[in-house]
């Protein structure tokens, strides 16, 4: 199941056994048919096998809807996933569900409350949830995550051409309003880090990769970097995704950066019908062709954008100037 299907899994519920008392389920969990993910709730153990992280943490959430009397708003971190949103880490174990405010549900049983004011126009169906809009989902994250996941959910959620669940195209969220939104929160809790989060994020972010890299960058106190870069040769163009200019380098020329993940040269979408032999060949041609004019060039890995103080040494080593 991919980052953006919010697609109903297929859970067994023993309240669904007509002419049954469960009884059939449970004992096909007991030999390890089944996986059991809440009170009479189970999915069956091949699909839970061959689930990614996102796929199981989907499963939990429609599980934990599932298991109320009423149906709930996810929201938070929870709605993050079914929107395809991205954070930095691993999902939480509970799901986020939103009581409304003046409740006093307590948080419990993997199951994570907030009572915040919710109008109905921040609530949408996808796929028989209802879920905080996409909007108000990104002011929630923006309030409740630390800087550099909310950031990268930001990034993707400011996309001009996001891709909703079901890959349907929707209409671009502006960081104005996202912002406006936030403002109008006053004082309340959270709404200092959501204004840092929220202002530092942008759409041009081409990967959660390059959102990581962007605040890393910032947390080493090194320049902030111009994004997405067109240098045009012979035969078409080449996008780079960052890139600093004359004044920073010591050099007196232009540094470009590009994040390297391991996604290019392993999933299809990206290898595009080629072999990963051909893939490398490229990439080597084209950062040739960047180079070649007299500009420098950083690249880095994974463990080097989680680091800001990694990312700030080989930039040094490239020749970026700090700022001063």
């Amino acid at each position: 199941m991919d980052q953006h299907s919010s697609r109903l899994p297929q859970l067994q519920l023993t309240r669904d056994q007509l002419g049954h008392d469960g009884r059939a389920i449970r004992r096909d969990r007991a030999n390890g048919g089944t996986e059991r993910l809440r009170r009479g709730i189970y999915v069956p153990q091949n699909i839970w096998s061959n689930a990614d992280a996102n796929a199981r943490y989907l499963m939990r959430i429609h599980a934990a809807v599932l298991s109320r009397q009423s149906r709930p708003v996810v929201s938070h971190l929870s709605a993050a996933r079914v929107w395809g949103l991205p954070i930095l880490g691993q999902w939480p174990t509970d799901v986020h569900l939103q009581g409304g405010s003046g409740q006093t549900r307590s948080s419990k049983n993997w199951i994570a409350w907030h009572h915040d004011p919710l109008p109905d126009e921040d609530v949408t169906q996808i796929d028989g949830l209802l879920v905080t809009t996409r909007l108000r989902t990104l002011v929630d994250l923006a309030r409740s995550q630390p800087f550099r996941s909310a950031v990268i959910s930001l990034d993707a959620g400011l996309q001009e051409n996001f891709a909703g669940p079901g890959d349907a195209r929707l209409p671009a969220i502006t960081r104005d309003e996202v912002l406006d939104r936030v403002l109008q929160l006053g004082s309340a809790r959270g709404t200092r880090r959501a204004r840092q989060s929220v202002a530092f994020a942008d759409a041009r972010s081409g990967s959660v990769g390059e959102s990581l890299s962007r605040t890393g960058i910032f947390l080493a106190a090194m320049p902030m970097p111009d994004l997405q870069v067109v240098y045009s040769h012979a035969f078409g163009e080449d996008q780079v995704d960052f890139r600093w200019k004359r004044r920073f380098h010591v050099k007196r020329m232009p540094l470009l950066g590009e994040f390297d993940g391991e996604l290019k040269y392993t999933r299809g979408e990206f290898m595009d019908g080629r072999t990963i032999s051909e893939v490398v060949w490229a990439e080597k041609r084209r950062e040739d062709r960047l180079r070649a004019p007299g500009r420098g060039m950083a690249r880095w890995l994974w463990a080097d954008a989680l680091r800001p103080e990694r990312l700030r040494a080989l930039l040094l080593n490239a020749g970026l100037r700090p700022d001063q």
